[in-house]
């Protein structure tokens, strides 16, 4: 125990004109800004081996069974290091609205739909993809998207107006500039939202080469 009293502890800290100042709103410790802010970026794909089985899975849909990819994107920025986006997903599902599924979108941007058959089947597509992990470039656009389980809000940069979803935009500053964090209406600390590629672009003929 020390032999110093409270008010000699007080009167050895350092003083500042203000009181410190706490952002009780503040994201909890653990939490992290985002890797990289929205936009377009070109990514190497490499499966996320832990995840699943080698990074494959299956999604549910009206009783039916899809294959499920789950891959890190290391995005690549101009003049800047690499910067890694973990926990990817994309799958074989294909709306009735849609041309093409987010696994196809993700496939013909990486440049492996010449690699195969007309009518391919998941273990071909599987196999495709391995061989591609951590070298395949492709080129997609990346959101900000933060969910609130308590009220069942989704804030996002890029925010969805389909029927029956319909997002919250995420907030701006007064320059244009996307606002870090976010908070919502159910209380709680601010939150950073997760970097997700929403769509995928075709590569051009000599960026893919």
């Amino acid at each position: 125990m020390s032999d110093m009293s409270l008010e000699q502890l007080l009167s050895e800290l350092s003083h500042e004109d203000a009181p410190p100042e706490f952002d009780w709103s503040a994201p909890e410790s653990g939490q992290f800004a985002p890797a990289v802010v929205p936009g377009t970026y070109d990514f190497i794909f490499k499966l996320r081996e832990g995840a699943g089985v080698g990074g494959f899975d299956k999604m549910e849909y009206m009783g039916k069974k899809y294959l499920s990819v789950t891959f890190d994107a290391e995005v690549i920025q101009n003049g800047a290091d690499p910067k890694l986006v973990t926990y990817q997903r994309v799958n074989a599902f294909k709306h009735e609205k849609v041309a093409i599924s987010s696994l196809g979108e993700l496939l013909r941007s990486l440049g492996l739909h010449t690699q195969l058959s007309q009518n391919a089947q998941v273990p071909e597509i599987v196999a495709v993809l391995q061989g591609a992990s951590g070298r395949a470039r492709g080129k997609g656009e990346a959101c900000w998207r933060a969910y609130d389980k308590a009220s069942g809000i989704t804030i996002c940069t890029a925010p969805r107006k389909r029927k029956g979803i319909k997002d919250t935009p995420w907030p701006r500053n007064a320059d244009g500039s996307w606002q870090q964090t976010v908070a919502f209406a159910s209380g709680g600390p601010k939150v950073y939202g997760q970097v997700e590629f929403i769509r995928y672009f075709t590569q051009k003929a000599d960026a893919a080469s």
